[in-house]
């Protein structure tokens, strides 16, 4: 994607300006009124081998639009982690680009949530987690931690590093060669 959209905290992802690919359109998932997204799909080869990051909230990127963080972790898809397709997922599912806006809203996350990722997660060949220290302090880190380990091999949840409270770094200042290291400790 060569532009980059932002998202007032929950408002509507506006509908496509251009043709976008169907496989896209039907893979991205918004809720109906478009002001919570539960998965955005990219892919350039097998869209059944893919990878799926989950980071913390939806910025403004949709079918037709990317932003800074999903466009790099698709290029570490393609380039390093040698699959066709990618997913991007997170923790809470309305749209914003300023994390520190949430706490102005009632409702971050919906519950259909929670079955995007179960079902999204389940089928990657690798899942990098990525969703900071908000994350994890609202709680939402830890109830998709327990996702995760409900439906995925522990050996295929990576992270880019954990910060000093345990929480899987951003993806957004890593570089995009970063080594991905396992999130769940082996015991």
């Amino acid at each position: 994607m060569l532009n980059f959209a932002t998202a007032a905290i929950g408002s509507s992802a506006p509908l496509p300006t251009t043709l976008v690919d169907p496989l896209i359109a039907e893979r991205t998932v918004f809720s109906a009124d478009r002001t919570h997204r539960f998965a955005l799909f990219r892919y350039w080869g097998d869209p059944d081998d893919y990878a799926c990051g989950i980071s913390m909230n939806p910025s403004g990127a949709a079918e037709d639009v990317g932003d800074p963080t999903v466009d790099g972790m698709v290029r570490r898809a393609k380039e390093h982690w040698g699959v066709g397709a990618y997913y991007q997922l997170n923790v809470m599912s309305i749209r914003g680009t300023c994390s520190s806006d949430l706490a102005t809203t009632a409702v971050v996350n919906l519950p259909e949530n929670d079955e995007w990722i179960r079902r999204i997660a389940a089928s990657a060949r690798i899942v990098v987690v990525s969703w900071g220290n908000p994350g994890h302090k609202s709680g939402r880190g830890p109830a998709v931690e327990t996702i995760l380990r409900d439906v995925c091999t522990p050996a295929k949840v990576c992270c880019f590093g954990r910060n000093k409270n345990g929480s899987p770094v951003h993806p957004l200042y890593q570089r995009i060669d970063a080594p991905l290291v396992p999130y769940f400790v082996q015991g």
